[in-house]
């Protein structure tokens, strides 16, 4: 797709270079009753400026190929060296954890981002993380694709379920423009009937989220409520 959009705008951009030196050329003939001298003058500045400015579009094009390419190569010999690398066992609080997945997408090339830690399972795939932490957790920890949010063993089962909802709450709203929530509802919680109703859902999940002030974003933690008490 992004070929085929290159190829157009390198199509219309010669086209209308061409067009414009003939039109030029064109109207300069018929001002001094020159014809042909201009048009075909105009012409080839015509093809000349488009040959010029498409050289420097495909070469800045090929270059941000190149770059990028360069930039996946690293990051998989990046990850191939440090899985053939021995770390100890270590203990790790979930805040460290968080602290590390920070700064390990700090160090990420344009385009990645920290999901490439996210394993099928949800788990968090710590041989990526062992040179930032210094080892590899005694335990697992497991981490939302959608909101990056990070959990421990016994909350396991709540990655899979916030992905599914999260993308159903984005549909959602960019559909209609609001959030799938009920009036007045002070929890925010996720209308799961509304979602399930326009088959955002297939079924509402165990487990109730609430949509935050970030963006949209949900979470599982129950928000705390409001003191609307006057003094």
């Amino acid at each position: 797709m992004k070929a085929l959009s290159f190829s157009v705008a390198f199509a219309i951009t010669f086209v209308i270079c061409v067009y414009g030196g003939f039109k030029l050329g064109s109207s300069l003939d018929d001002r001094f009753v020159s014809s042909p001298i201009f048009t075909v003058i105009g012409a080839l500045l015509g093809i000349g400026t488009a040959s010029v400015i498409s050289y420097f579009v495909i070469y800045k094009h090929l270059k941000a190929t190149k770059v990028k390419e360069i930039d996946n190569k690293q990051l998989a010999v990046s990850k191939e060296t440090t899985a053939k690398q021995h770390y100890p066992i270590i203990d790790v609080s979930i805040d460290e954890v968080r602290q590390a997945i920070r700064k390990f997408s700090d160090q990420l090339p344009n385009g990645v981002y920290r999901t490439i830690l996210v394993k099928e399972d949800h788990s968090i795939d710590f041989n990526q993380l062992a040179p930032i932490l210094g080892g590899i957790p005694a335990k697992k920890f497991y981490m939302s694709k959608e909101t990056y949010d990070i959990f421990e063993e016994n909350e396991k089962h709540i990655p899979p379920a916030m992905d599914m909802v999260q993308k159903a709450v984005d549909q959602y709203v960019k559909e209609h423009k609001e959030y799938p929530i009920l009036d007045f509802d002070p929890e925010r919680r996720v209308n799961y009937y509304q979602l399930t109703q326009e088959k955002f859902l297939k079924k509402a999940p165990d487990i109730q989220f609430y949509i935050t002030d970030m963006d949209g974003l949900i979470t599982h933690i129950k928000p705390k409520r409001k003191n609307t008490s006057r003094y």
